[in-house]
């Protein structure tokens, strides 16, 4: 049980059974204000990697979408991971109303940009940083 854990760091390989988990654990910790998610595929090879990467960026969103986090104001995402356009703009649609930082490592270009900016501008995003996995993880709270 962890009703009261504020901030929450977890390091895992995709796989069912992992994403499964960490909805429960999401679903349970209603309390969180900050979470760290880093993936890391070892096992994923060079001709599926970016079809993969992009599986787990929709499985992840999907995952924060149903685990109604209310005291979320932060989430950090490192590692083997991607969203796409669509995806992540059904995430930022399901989050109105809370003004969440993202901070990432993946690269953001410019037609995230200009989703991002909407989503800023209707307060839904209050900043939205890109930044190297090793910055990421020693951020502050």
């Amino acid at each position: 049980n962890c009703p009261s854990i504020e901030y929450l760091s977890l390091i895992f390989s995709p796989s069912n059974e992992h994403f499964a988990e960490i909805e429960k654990l999401l679903k349970i910790c209603q309390n969180l204000k900050s979470l760290l998610l880093i993936i890391i595929d070892y096992a994923c090879e060079d001709s599926t990697y970016e079809q993969k990467v992009l599986e787990y960026g929709e499985i992840l969103l999907k995952i924060l979408i149903s685990s109604t986090l209310n005291n979320m104001k932060e989430i950090r995402f490192c590692g083997d991971f991607k969203f796409s356009l669509q995806a992540l703009e059904e995430f930022l649609k399901k989050w109105e109303g809370n003004a969440l930082s993202i901070i990432t490592s993946n690269y953001i270009e410019e037609d995230y940009e200009e989703l991002i900016n909407k989503y800023k501008n209707n307060g839904v995003i209050k900043d939205f940083i890109w930044d190297f996995h090793r910055n990421i993880i020693d951020i502050e709270i």
